[in-house]
């Protein structure tokens, strides 16, 4: 199955299960556009309109990516939250590329800003759904979650959401 579908699936399952239980979920993408880190809003936590739903049906791939960036601006707002338990999850089909900024060294500030915003009370999940599985396991270690079969991904969404929130 293409990653667009997966992408676009695990997000309507994410965005779907949190609604029913009413626990807020705001959900993004990113690239880089040449001018620098583009971020796509598809859920906000306080949404302004009815329309989430729909715009998850714009979830692609665009270009690079520079994860470092927005993973940063992502943690930050959920850092503000007065949620008691704040899950970060993270989708990635790939590693962090983008020009000058790749490498072993994209994956350190991967791993920093993980670091830095564990110690803020935020739990990460890094699911992979590309060919660079290992890449995303070896960045986010004891935080990655392999849905490699989708069949499983509803349970194993479930599983990671209600080991943290009590429900």
């Amino acid at each position: 199955m293409n990653q667009r579908i997966v992408s676009f699936l695990l997000s309507v399952l994410l965005y779907d299960f949190c609604d029913s239980l009413d626990i807020p979920v705001m959900i993004y993408g990113h690239s880089t556009d040449g001018r620098g880190v583009a971020l796509y809003s598809y859920a906000e936590f306080d949404g302004f309109d009815n329309d989430d739903r729909c715009r998850l049906m714009d979830i692609h791939a665009r270009s690079s990516n520079r994860d470092g960036a927005a993973l940063r601006y992502v943690a930050e707002r959920l850092s503000k939250r007065p949620e008691g338990v704040k899950l970060l999850i993270l989708v990635s089909d790939g590693q962090p590329a983008d020009i000058g900024y790749d490498g072993t060294a994209a994956e350190e500030d991967l791993r920093g800003i993980k670091q830095e915003y564990q110690r803020k009370g935020i739990v990460f999940v890094a699911a992979a759904i590309g060919d660079d599985k290992p890449s995303i396991q070896r960045i986010y270690g004891d935080s990655f979650l392999d849905i490699t079969d989708l069949e499983q991904l509803p349970a194993k969404l479930t599983a990671v959401v209600k080991k943290h929130i009590r429900i």
